[in-house]
């Protein structure tokens, strides 16, 4: 490329108020001050109705026709082979072994991909992904908001304070930590839990455990609990952070996790997980670490996408967690020291400017290179066939399904990766699923010999013989 000035294509949200468009306003806010950028945005169609986009320069949002980099950071990540420029993918995930439909694009499609962790760069490179292809962009913070001196937000607060900032969703642990604060503290305790829910008119409505958090408020015994899901400003929720001693985050995944870093800055030392992404920015003198440990999830799936091994998380046990609670309550000048060293360590190297530091880092680097070479889908095809045969041949027919499967997962009409599926899964007894790839296949095979689809039919006679004995037994 090595050009003066590069022009970017910036994929994704810049006004919604979640985590996604937060990252994307501020980095961009920052490389549209570099005039070594050329920076376009495409926004998603929902927020060209919003007041932000009408008060803004439209010409930021007239994207390149023909880009030199096109950064997409948006969710869902929309997968495409791009013919013109670099690609790059900026895609968190926070379950471990990656969703199948992302395999192939990832390791073939895409020149590149970010992460905002070691973690989820190590995430990636367990399900398969070439590690050379993977860079880490760490998160920031807003320093002229989330910052020591910041004012405490008005409510009426207890001696001590915990706070919990995000999703109320199991993979934030919402669940554990309420087991552990009312099997921890009384209603006799000087203290209270002020929970300030999130997205819950957006990414987790209908899936969040406000229920649960009512119930716990609604008994006279317990502790007491505050439950916000307002929106606030940043400038406000700063002020949350600042008038609470601790917070405590104990997620079974994240992929930065931006409420602790923010948290810190402001002088609120944090509660967390000793693994996972967070060990990127928290240390023994910042944070109060839970032992935690990996554990995996009981079928190869997240929601409606099969991922390509079973997907992990963090796990920790609630009296670990009361004892860490407890420790901070009694220890009101340790977390005071604390405080004041996170936010020193956030703001001296976790800031949005830093983060757009990385980001030019990698762009130059980029700019540097001659352009990528696209892998044609044949030859992604034969590569994938050839290694998932070769562990066949091993008697290693699990891991050779699982590369078939992903195979079909990005190109569905190739029909030697369904065969190659309905014979393990025939070998299995899995007989529906051998099904559903032979008859895909006989629908699809004008152009195969008469012995191949003779072949088909066979297996398909077998698989419904095999299926009405099972029914009748």
């Amino acid at each position: 490329m090595n050009k003066e000035t590069v022009r970017i294509n910036w994929i994704g949200p810049q006004f919604a108020g979640h985590s996604l468009a937060i990252v994307n306003q501020n980095i961009c806010r920052y490389l549209t001050e570099n005039e070594t950028i050329d920076l376009r945005k495409a926004l998603p169609e929902k927020e060209m109705t919003l007041e932000q986009y009408f008060g803004a320069d439209k010409k930021q949002f007239k994207t390149f026709s023909n880009p030199d980099l096109t950064i997409s950071h948006q969710w869902p990540p929309n997968w495409l082979k791009l013919q013109n420029g670099i690609s790059v993918y900026m895609q968190p995930w926070e379950f471990g072994a990656i969703p199948r439909e992302w395999y192939i694009p990832m390791k073939y499609w895409v020149d590149e991909i970010w992460v905002y962790s070691y973690y989820n760069k190590e995430s990636y490179i367990r399900s398969g992904i070439p590690e050379s292809k993977i860079h880490i962009i760490p998160l920031g913070v807003d320093q002229n908001i989330f910052h020591f001196n910041v004012g405490p937000l008005q409510v009426d607060r207890n001696t001590f304070n915990f706070l919990f900032v995000g999703g109320t969703i199991g993979r934030k642990g919402i669940d554990i930590l309420l087991q552990a604060y009312l099997a921890e503290f009384t209603a006799d305790d000087d203290v209270c839990l002020f929970i300030k829910d999130t997205g819950t008119e957006s990414f987790y409505k209908g899936i969040t455990l406000e229920k649960m958090i009512h119930e716990a408020m609604d008994d006279p015994a317990n502790p007491r609990i505050v439950y916000m899901d307002k929106q606030l400003t940043e400038a406000e929720l700063a002020g949350l952070y600042k008038v609470c001693d601790c917070l405590v985050h104990p997620y079974r995944g994240e992929g930065f996790g931006l409420p602790i870093a923010e948290a810190m800055a402001c002088g609120t030392p944090v509660i967390v997980p000793d693994s996972g992404s967070c060990l990127d920015f928290c240390t023994e003198e910042t944070a109060f670490f839970v032992p935690s440990k990996e554990v995996d999830l009981a079928e190869k799936r997240v929601g409606n996408l099969e991922t390509v091994d079973f997907p992990w998380w963090l796990s920790i046990e609630v009296p670990d967690l009361q004892k860490v609670m407890r420790l901070a309550y009694e220890q009101r000048k340790l977390v005071k020291e604390m405080g004041k060293k996170a936010s020193q360590h956030i703001l001296s190297n976790f800031t949005w400017k830093k983060s757009a530091e990385h980001v030019l880092d990698r762009v130059n680097q980029l700019a540097q290179r001659e352009l990528f070479t696209r892998t044609l889908d044949e030859e992604i095809t034969k590569v994938e066939l050839e290694r998932a045969k070769q562990l066949y041949s091993e008697s290693r027919s699990e891991e050779a399904l699982g590369i078939f499967l992903n195979i079909i997962a990005a190109y569905p009409s190739s029909l030697p990766a369904r065969y190659n599926a309905a014979v393990i899964y025939l070998e299995q007894n899995n007989y529906l699923k051998s099904l559903g790839h032979l008859t895909y296949i006989a629908t699809n095979m004008n152009e195969q010999r008469e012995g191949f689809k003779e072949n088909i039919f066979n297996m398909m006679r077998y698989c419904y013989l095999k299926e009405s004995e099972s029914k009748t037994e």
